[in-house]
């Protein structure tokens, strides 16, 4: 296993994509990582991760799609800039090909191709890091429909083009696994989990140098005295919580009460990848609310915002509550009540993974929402990090486990 590629054309992949290479580059120091990323519009998202992008760069060589306005040219620079990569790929010995979907596309197929005709392999890497079994029940109904599109389409089978395998990353995943496993005809040895990348040193020593960066370049950071620095994960999931308006109405309530408590708070608002148009769902909500001071849009990465917060808080479903551990985090979603029952009226998917749910509907959410952002003292309590703990503790990345499985399916 010497020659790794990554495809990439999400945030979601990349996030999940980095960890799981910084793991194999934390274990095999030798490996020769190339990530290429195959979209345009993505690379321009990824540009303002700066962190993820500098990571991508420190691992090996990162290949990208530059974005032009005219698509005439865009389709020109897209055509000539396929056939580099398949040069680049050619000139590997038995390169190891990971992509996380959309394999039927001209770029991929293209890719998978001449990786196989080199003697190496193509492997379907887990494209998103969320827990499955505590998803929202529409989300797992549609990830279904997204498997189903995963097979292969009458090129692949033209170029004699398969997948030797699929690769999740803990056990609280495995509902997902099976479904690949079914609709792609895997056999049992042809999944595995590989455990968690993020907890290996290379990932945590990276994101610890990143940290000291940021550090000496946000002001506020070098005021020492002030210690209320709360970051919210906005969203655009609003068709999986109770109303249409729950995601406008409870990040107005988070916000209004966070100045109500201290008006010398910072706020940081990460928005969601996709809601980056000039309608701006969480732009407009903050022009609303009229507050101009200490309100701050931030790219950082969430491994970093949750070292300079004092509380990460969301109001809808975020693989963020299940990606950082040993955090304080406050889930304010208004959910279906289905997706409640779950789990005895806490929130789904996240509970004991250091995350305090209060329900918006109840009339003491003001109240309890105060005392939680404040008081440490609420986190004490063994039974919020008690998933949090287990998860970590069964799913340890296994370098040996990876490349065995890798060598022995073709």
């Amino acid at each position: 296993m010497k020659n790794i590629i990554f495809v990439i054309s999400t945030l979601q992949e990349s996030d999940s994509f980095f960890s799981f290479a910084a793991a194999l580059k934390d274990r095999n120091k030798n490996i020769k990582i190339i990530t290429i990323i195959d979209s345009a519009n993505f690379y321009e998202q990824l540009k303002k991760n700066r962190s993820l992008l500098s990571g991508f760069k420190k691992l090996g060589l990162l290949l990208y799609i530059k974005k032009n306005k005219y698509k005439i040219l865009q389709k020109l620079y897209n055509f000539f800039y396929l056939l580099k990569l398949c040069f680049i790929i050619i000139k590997l010995d038995k390169p190891i090909l990971f992509a996380g979907g959309n394999f039927n596309n001209i770029y991929r197929i293209s890719f998978q191709f001449f990786c196989i005709r080199k003697n190496g392999k193509v492997f379907f890497l887990m494209p998103h890091s969320f827990l499955w079994h505590h998803q929202y029940k529409e989300f797992k109904n549609r990830a279904v429909n997204t498997i189903k599109n995963l097979k292969g389409n009458l090129w692949h089978k033209i170029l004699s083009i398969k997948r030797s395998g699929f690769i999740y990353y803990n056990n609280k995943q495995i509902g997902f696994a099976k479904l690949v496993q079914n609709n792609l005809k895997f056999s049992l040895k042809q999944i595995c989990s590989s455990g968690l990348g993020s907890e290996t040193n290379y990932y945590v020593s990276f994101f610890n140098s990143e940290y000291k960066k940021i550090k000496k370049k946000l002001h506020f950071l070098k005021n020492k005295k002030l210690k209320n620095i709360y970051t919210i994960i906005c969203s655009l999931h609003g068709n999986y919580l109770l109303k249409k308006d729950s995601e406008k109405r409870v990040l107005k309530l988070i916000i209004y009460e966070i100045f109500k408590y201290n008006k010398d708070s910072i706020i940081l608002l990460r928005k969601h990848p996709k809601d980056n148009s000039n309608k701006s769902q969480v732009s407009d909500i903050v022009k609303e609310l009229k507050i101009k001071k200490n309100i701050l849009f931030t790219n950082l990465h969430p491994h970093l915002l949750a070292k300079i917060s004092s509380r990460i808080i969301f109001y809808a479903r975020t693989n963020v509550s299940t990606d950082i551990f040993r955090s304080k985090m406050i889930d304010c979603s208004e959910y279906k009540k289905e997706d409640l029952n779950r789990n005895n009226g806490q929130s789904p998917g996240n509970y004991g993974h250091g995350v305090i749910y209060i329900n918006p509907k109840k009339r003491n959410f003001k109240e309890i929402f105060r005392k939680v952002l404040t008081k440490n003292k609420f986190f004490l309590n063994k039974k919020v990090y008690k998933e949090e703990e287990k998860l970590l503790k069964q799913n340890k990345f296994d370098y040996k486990k990876v490349e065995e499985f890798i060598n022995t399916n073709n």
